[in-house]
């Protein structure tokens, strides 16, 4: 089987591939730790231990959604993972399927990027204010940097991805895939 067969886009092959590989290593490390946790959950001093546990009050929403349920989150990344591996291999493989499937996931992690930008606060908490004053001047500056990396982030990999989602949805590529 040829890698890089003729007439095909080098660089849509050798990205397919290379995603392929990240999504399998990432896939994998989230089984490993979906299995970890699934084995903690089912000791009693696990449920002992978060008896007690606080959480602080104004934490963001999806961060609030991650502590009441982790396994939940762990078993959606590793879904996550490992459906971006198997379409990226079937983008590298060309079929038709795999384009239509990774131009929706794409579209999705641009809207998933977009709603970040928009509402960075579901995300990154609150700083910590008492009427004008800072409680915690470190924790706040920390709090703002990770809101403008989040946007940062948002934007460029926001873009990128609508741009590769056009690209296998309405672009030149679109000609490389046939029906199976």
């Amino acid at each position: 089987m040829e890698m890089f067969k003729e007439g095909r886009s080098r660089v849509l092959t050798g990205s397919a591939l290379a995603l392929a590989g990240l999504c399998g290593v990432m896939a994998a490390l989230a089984v490993s730790d979906l299995l970890t946790l699934l084995r903690l959950n089912s000791t009693s001093t696990f449920y002992l231990f978060m008896a007690r546990a606080t959480v602080p009050t104004e934490m963001p929403p999806l961060a609030a959604l991650a502590a009441r349920s982790p396994g939940l989150l762990f078993a959606v990344a590793a879904l996550l993972w490992l459906s971006g591996c198997v379409l990226a291999l079937g983008v590298w493989r060309r079929a038709e399927w795999a384009r239509r499937g990774a131009a929706a996931m794409l579209y999705l992690c641009s809207a998933t990027a977009l709603l970040a930008l928009l509402f960075p606060s579901l995300i990154v908490p609150a700083p910590l204010v008492y009427d004008g004053v800072s409680i915690a001047p470190e924790f706040n500056a920390a709090v703002k940097a990770m809101a403008f990396y989040l946007r940062l982030v948002s934007v460029l990999g926001g873009g990128l991805c609508f741009w590769w989602a056009l690209l296998l949805d309405r672009g030149a590529l679109r000609g490389e895939f046939q029906k199976r």
